[in-house]
């Protein structure tokens, strides 16, 4: 009899592909297959798509029905996997995600060379790697090669690329207590630490056929990590693989409707995409409306007085001259009633040469010589231009003498450090 592969799909609002992922298993040339699409409370669009396959006697379709606040706990398509592997009957285990197809003869040429090498229990192929737009066209394209055993596979070797036994994950099982590791550390590579658990055991084989092709899309979870910080400034605007935009404000995510959006003179241009994990590791707070002004704002009274929100209080700008050195914009000046200006609490005014009296304005950014900085209370911290890049912060510095920055606590380098793994 031939043996069963088990493959475990892991899926999340990939409506673009999902069917070509499905499709490129339906057309295996190896007939022994069952295939379990583990979904994570996916949008109806992708769910809608995947339910046109469930009919299938050999495909089993499962929704984690996550809550948005949960999300970020776990490293979700580690626990994913976790949950379809007992559900499993396989001789073989192997997977593939939401922007990944297999080439037809994927299954059974890792299946005839594990038959025909019993004492070799983990092989991976080689992968065409294509990377796409948001319009789906390749831009370039590149070969990870397996042409080495491998004793260390992490950060080597997708694990689209895989086939193990189901020996050996009940090994890992046994000594680690759970298949993947699920720690959210390992968002970004949790195929990296289950294959240090399985190298525990054995190295990996190579296959040096391309037998799988991935796409690397702006929405990929690697795309969307690379230069991120471990914490995002406030100030920023933002969004997750849904279309809400959101503020982060004073360690909250503050919901923008379009409306807000318009009144408070943001741009489109302004947002940055991050994963979800990301986003929802903020705690919501109050909706930006008329009666919760976002911080980081330029308001004009009705008598022509020019002021500036920050931390829930309205710093007056005194003259042309701090316009010029803090580098406002004056398209994003907001007009506000006086009455209603007069209720928010008067900070201390901004001033040309900053001091404890007058501190620098927040959610500027500053440079000293060839490094940036970003101010957060009474503590300034580094920050790295690909990281300000990626935030869409690329607006002018503002030049700042180092007599200035000693004035303030420096932060620690790693707390605006990227994230990249």
């Amino acid at each position: 009899m031939k043996p069963t592969v088990s493959i475990i799909l892991t899926s999340y609002n990939k409506p673009w592909f999902i069917a070509q992922t499905i499709e490129s298993i339906l057309k295996q040339t190896w007939s022994e297959w069952e295939l379990f699409i583990m979904d994570d409370h996916s949008n109806d669009v992708t769910v809608q798509l995947i339910k046109k396959y469930v009919d299938n006697p050999r495909i089993f379709y499962r929704n984690s029905f996550i809550e948005k606040e949960n999300r970020y706990k776990t490293t979700r398509y580690a626990t994913l996997i976790n949950e379809a592997i007992p559900l499993t009957k396989g001789k073989y285990v192997t997977y593939i995600t939401d922007d990944t197809v297999y080439l037809p003869n994927r299954l059974s040429e890792m299946v005839k060379h594990l038959e025909s090498n019993p004492s070799k229990e983990i092989v991976f192929s080689s992968q065409l790697v294509k990377i796409v737009d948001r319009q789906l066209n390749c831009l370039r394209e590149f070969k990870r090669e397996a042409t080495q055993v491998l004793t260390n596979a992490a950060d080597i070797v997708d694990h689209c690329s895989v086939m193990h036994t189901r020996n050996i994950a009940e090994k890992v099982s046994e000594k680690f207590g759970t298949y993947w590791n699920e720690d959210p550390l390992y968002w970004c590579r949790g195929d990296a630490a289950f294959w240090n658990r399985l190298n525990v055991f054995q190295p990996f084989y190579p296959i040096r056929q391309v037998l799988d092709i991935t796409y690397k899309t702006p929405h990929s979870v690697q795309t969307l990590f690379q230069h991120l910080p471990n914490n995002l400034p406030n100030g920023i605007l933002v969004k997750g693989t849904n279309e809400e935009v959101y503020l982060i404000d004073q360690e909250k995510r503050r919901l923008i409707t379009p409306a807000m959006f318009s009144f408070f003179k943001y741009d489109e241009k302004e947002i940055t995409e991050i994963p979800d994990p990301l986003l929802h590791k903020y705690e919501e707070g109050d909706p930006v409306d008329f009666d919760h002004f976002p911080n980081y704002c330029l308001f004009r009274d009705e008598k022509g007085e020019l002021y500036y929100f920050e931390r829930y209080q309205r710093r007056k700008i005194g003259n042309s001259f701090v316009w010029g050195k803090f580098r406002f914009n004056i398209r994003k000046i907001i007009e506000v009633e006086t009455e209603r200006l007069k209720k928010i609490p008067l900070g201390p005014d901004l001033n040309i040469h900053p001091s404890r009296l007058h501190p620098l304005p927040e959610g500027r950014i500053y440079k000293n010589q060839v490094q940036y900085w970003i101010l957060k209370g009474d503590t300034i911290y580094p920050i790295d231009k690909k990281v300000l890049q990626r935030l869409r912060l690329e607006q002018e510095h503002i030049e700042l003498p180092g007599n200035v920055i000693k004035q303030y606590k420096i932060g620690d380098a790693s707390f605006y450090a990227a994230i990249d793994m």
